[in-house]
């Protein structure tokens, strides 16, 4: 059954299977309605005329319910699989999400460790029975008097598997130049608007009850938007991904336990991962901090990511735990500089107070407090695995195998991320001091010259990063490198 290069009519999936017939527009029209919306049997309205009473329709069981949800997913999958046939590509999907896939472990977990490989790769499968209509489903899938809650809770995972996935694949296509993501360009806006149109399937009930995939996915959407410049929708979504982290109290280590060991391990990462963007767009856009124990009302007690234990990836030629290190230490980087800047903005207020001796009011607390914290932020790299301090350290590391240049630029990745990141906190905090006229706290020059003469300094130390960075690993930092 060639399904897919009919011009003239499409099969809709009928309790699993392709067993009727539409016209093209009938199809895409299906495609938009409301899963709430159906029309009344003719005999209804029939049977009104006569009795002159408008008969109640019996209440959608919950298989017909389910039923209607996996054919609208089902449609949106075969929209998806079309469209990337109606840009002209042959290959196989599975082989191009496969390859997305491939990408995003290669050059963008070392950024973003947010998949769980196996877990994804399964769901490539399983969007390829979907599209298939099914056909080798499970008998018990489609029987009314065998439909449970079970079967319920598992269209949420396939709904939710399949925003991830395409997800994945846009954030791929969007952040990887085409030289390694030959169709990102055609493919991102189409991978983009599936995995929007999966996650409105089930957006109640995964904001009701969300688990990891629910923030990572709303993640990739925003990261998508702002690579498109819609930077205003992109921190709207960036927002919705933040409330649902500070609603399943991710910052609080005891939200954790009795978790599965993946699903913990998954959900802290992209906690980290939205605690960096937030400072991010903070220090870039200048937006308010959205992440912060003050806002959470208490402490922020969640551990960082543990480089042992359980692996998110497959098979590598690098070790993970040093990925996972890397990404711990440009989380602390980001930490440490919002304390910075919390601490320069109380100091600040009492200089504003006293005119005559700006500093005199500055508590011996308040001193301390900033100063601990401006150098816990220039130290971040002290302690770090030779690796992640230079380009030439990773040229000599023996974290790789033989052959290992897919690993070493893993690595290089990193490294360019760590030190452009260091270079340019440290700018802002010296660009913020000198506005507030906290010198002499830091240990910085009072006199402009000599504060000009310290920022060039740290632009010389960004350009020779950049210098030495290997130019694929800056392609593949983007725009925040920038």
């Amino acid at each position: 059954m060639d399904l897919w290069r009919t011009n003239q009519t499409r099969r809709l999936p009928l309790n699993g299977r392709f067993d009727k017939t539409y016209p093209t527009s009938t199809y895409y029209n299906l495609m938009d309605q409301s899963t709430e919306q159906s029309a009344l049997p003719s005999a209804l309205h029939a049977s009104s005329a006569v009795t002159g009473h408008t008969p109640v329709p019996a209440p959608a069981t919950a298989f017909d319910t389910y039923k209607r949800f996996q054919d609208r997913l089902t449609l949106e999958l075969i929209s998806l699989y079309q469209a990337i046939q109606g840009v002209g590509i042959t290959e196989p999907i599975e082989v191009i999400m496969n390859r997305h896939v491939d990408a995003f472990v290669a050059h963008l977990f070392p950024l973003a460790p947010l998949v769980h490989e196996s877990s994804v790769r399964a769901s490539i499968i399983l969007f390829r029975g979907l599209v298939s209509g099914l056909e080798h489903a499970d008998s018990d899938l489609i029987t009314q008097d065998r439909f449970s809650t079970d079967t319920r809770d598992s269209s949420m995972e396939i709904v939710r598997s399949m925003a991830l996935l395409t997800a994945l694949c846009a954030e791929v296509g969007w952040m990887l130049p085409p030289t390694l993501c030959p169709y990102g360009i055609a493919l991102a806006p189409v991978f983009l608007r599936t995995s929007r149109r999966c996650l409105d399937l089930c957006r109640d009930d995964d904001l009701l009850d969300p688990d990891a995939s629910s923030i990572i996915t709303r993640y990739f959407h925003g990261n998508c938007m702002h690579a498109g410049g819609q930077t205003r929708l992109s921190w709207i979504l960036l927002g919705e991904a933040i409330r649902i982290a500070q609603a399943m109290r991710l910052y609080d280590e005891a939200a954790y336990v009795g978790l599965n060991e993946i699903e913990a391990r998954l959900r802290r990462h992209v906690f980290w991962q939205l605690y960096t963007s937030d400072k991010s767009s903070a220090f870039l856009n200048n937006n308010h901090f959205t992440m912060h124990q003050f806002i959470f009302g208490e402490s922020m007690t969640v551990n960082e990511p543990a480089s042992a234990g359980s692996t998110l990836l497959l098979s590598s030629s690098f070790s993970e735990s040093t990925l996972i290190t890397g990404f711990n230490l440009c989380q602390r980087f980001y930490y440490h500089a919002s304390e910075v800047m919390f601490h320069m903005g109380c100091a600040s207020k009492q200089v504003m107070h006293n005119d005559s001796h700006p500093l005199k009011d500055i508590s011996p607390m308040q001193r301390a407090n900033l100063i601990n914290s401006y150098v816990r932020l220039t130290t971040v790299l002290d302690d770090a695995p030779g690796c992640l301090q230079s380009f030439a350290r990773v040229d000599n590391t023996t974290e790789t195998s033989p052959g290992g240049n897919f690993s070493l630029l893993n690595l290089h990745v990193q490294v360019a991320n760590l030190l452009v990141t260091n270079f340019y906190l440290r700018m802002l905090v010296t660009q913020r001091c000198a506005e507030d006229g906290l010198q002499s706290l830091l240990g910085l020059p009072e006199d402009p010259l000599l504060m000009d003469l310290r920022r060039s300094e740290i632009a010389r130390d960004i350009v020779r990063v950049v210098q030495d960075a290997p130019f694929e690993a800056l392609r593949i930092n983007g725009e925040p490198l920038v």
